[in-house]
């Protein structure tokens, strides 16, 4: 009897010392991954909440919450996991059919590569008439040089608050619709639509939240390739939008959600394996994003990053195609600095940062030499131009 009792202890001592050994690797593992120093001169995940403190939503941004109520529209910020406010409304049949006609007109004219602009759909046309004056005070607001500065506050992970993904993405497009609307009558007042535009993304693009990239992606693309059909001559802010730091802003909230990983991260064996190796994996994309030239991100630049980040996607949503939208919006961006020298009567160079192409002049126009796809519902930004 005595020595099976001692049998018994000495496998329960086994099992015992076996999963504090399994349980010390994991989270050696784990802590290796955290202080791995991230790409870009980013340090440790520990400097994430140091590089993104506490912040109160600014009077610029409770203000324009306000104004764009006025025009049908809802900005108050939401918490992250999609918790519904108690004092939202839910959108009905009319506005959801109104949202979408003005995501169509924009997108149809988006894919075009001419400078044909359309008119706006009747009831794109109609909302922007009876609201002229509310988005008139809306977009005067943006560009008042009031600071428009949502609330973040990173301790609170996942829980946080965020600037409204479904308002922001919203007004980007009557913002769009707008500008358009006002190029195709050759109005110079076309520019300040974009240009409020711009002063809105620049807020979204410092946040450290995947959610408000991604918006901030998306809209920056948008009044990217408008401003290939705006009137001449380009403004001088403009060029910000050609030089502004995507890549690092991206890494930089890639680290932020990384930290947010690890600390929200259940205290488990299985969760501190797959933990560590979710970190590893956003670093390693990130690092060879900001180290490559490549703008499509099926390039053999990523094959290695690429195939890690396949097997995350399902914890990890979105991730690959915000990097794909960004990576390819560098060739978007070149496309329309040419088109724009093209119709002032300029030569465009051929000369690319991309390194995996570079831009052939044609008899009416200028295409890129590859093809870099889009996956869908996406919109396909024309990296061509014809007259």
């Amino acid at each position: 009897m005595r020595k099976a009792l001692l049998s018994v202890i000495a496998v329960a001592v086994l099992v015992v010392v076996g999963w504090l050994g399994v349980v010390g690797y994991a989270r050696m593992q784990e802590n290796r991954a955290a202080e791995t120093p991230w790409p870009g001169d980013l340090g440790p995940l520990a400097a994430a909440p140091k590089r993104f403190p506490v912040v109160e939503q600014s009077a610029g941004a409770t203000k324009l919450v306000q104004l764009a109520s006025a025009a049908h529209v809802e900005l108050a910020p939401r918490q992250r996991l999609g918790k519904v406010s108690m004092t939202s409304k839910p959108a009905d049949a009319k506005a959801i059919a109104l949202r979408r006609a003005i995501g169509d007109y924009v997108k149809s004219q988006f894919e075009r590569s001419g400078d044909a602009i359309d008119a706006p759909p009747p009831p794109a046309a109609q909302y922007l008439a009876e609201n002229e004056q509310a988005l008139n005070a809306v977009r005067d607001h943006l560009l008042s040089g009031m600071p428009i500065v949502w609330e973040t506050k990173l301790s609170e992970g996942f829980d946080a608050t965020i600037p409204n993904p479904a308002g922001q993405m919203n007004l980007q497009k009557i913002l769009a619709a707008r500008a358009l609307d006002k190029a195709r009558r050759n109005d110079p007042a076309a520019w300040d639509e974009l240009h409020a535009s711009w002063e809105l993304n620049r807020g979204l693009w410092r946040r450290p939240d995947l959610i408000s990239i991604l918006i901030a992606i998306a809209s920056t693309r948008m009044s990217n390739a408008a401003a290939r059909k705006m009137p001449l001559p380009a403004p001088g802010w403009l060029q910000e939008t050609f030089t502004f730091d995507y890549l690092g802003a991206m890494a930089a909230s890639q680290q932020a959600e990384a930290w947010m990983i690890h600390h929200a991260m259940p205290i488990t064996v299985s969760y501190r394996l797959q933990g560590a190796e979710y970190l590893d994996v956003m670093r390693k994309y990130t690092a060879e994003a900001l180290r490559s030239r490549a703008c499509d991100s099926i390039s053999p630049q990523f094959d290695t990053a690429r195939k890690s980040l396949v097997t995350m996607h399902v914890a990890i949503p979105n991730l690959i195609a915000a990097w794909h939208r960004l990576i390819r919006f560098r060739a978007e961006l070149e496309a329309t600095e040419r088109v724009l020298q093209i119709r002032a009567g300029q030569t465009p160079s051929t000369k690319s940062q991309c390194s995996d192409g570079k831009w052939l002049l044609t008899a009416n126009g200028i295409k890129f030499s590859r093809d870099i796809k889009v996956p869908p519902p996406g919109i396909r930004f024309p990296l061509e131009y014809t007259r």
